[in-house]
């Protein structure tokens, strides 16, 4: 007996969650080889608020919200243009994350 279909809202929030990770995945490596130290977060000991604000300012906290409205739109569209019908989350999860990666390796206005 094969399991039931995701519903909708579940397609399009594993979808959503692929976009996401393929999105996330690169950002995280490159601060990981950027690491070099913390010793100036432990000389001042800012607040846990200071920190957050410190790297969302730093690294463009509000172009990730537009990036994330983006992929809203990008899994709705994917889940309702394209009928898409998903058994598994692993299933959207791995579309989403697909598809992302696609749309990196187009072209990029001839370049």
């Amino acid at each position: 007996m094969q399991p039931p279909d995701l519903t909708i809202s579940e397609a399009i929030l594993w979808v959503l969650a692929g976009i996401l990770l393929s999105l996330i995945l690169p950002v995280c490596i490159s601060a990981l080889k950027k690491a070099t130290g913390t010793e100036s977060l432990e000389e001042t000991k800012p607040g846990f608020g200071q920190r957050i604000a410190a790297v969302w300012t730093k690294y463009g906290g509000n172009r990730y919200l537009i990036v994330l409205g983006a992929s809203i739109v990008v899994a709705l569209v994917l889940v309702f243009l394209l009928g898409q019908n998903f058994k598994s989350p692993k299933e959207a999860v791995l579309f989403g994350f697909a598809w992302e990666g696609l749309l990196n390796k187009l072209p990029k206005g001839g370049k």
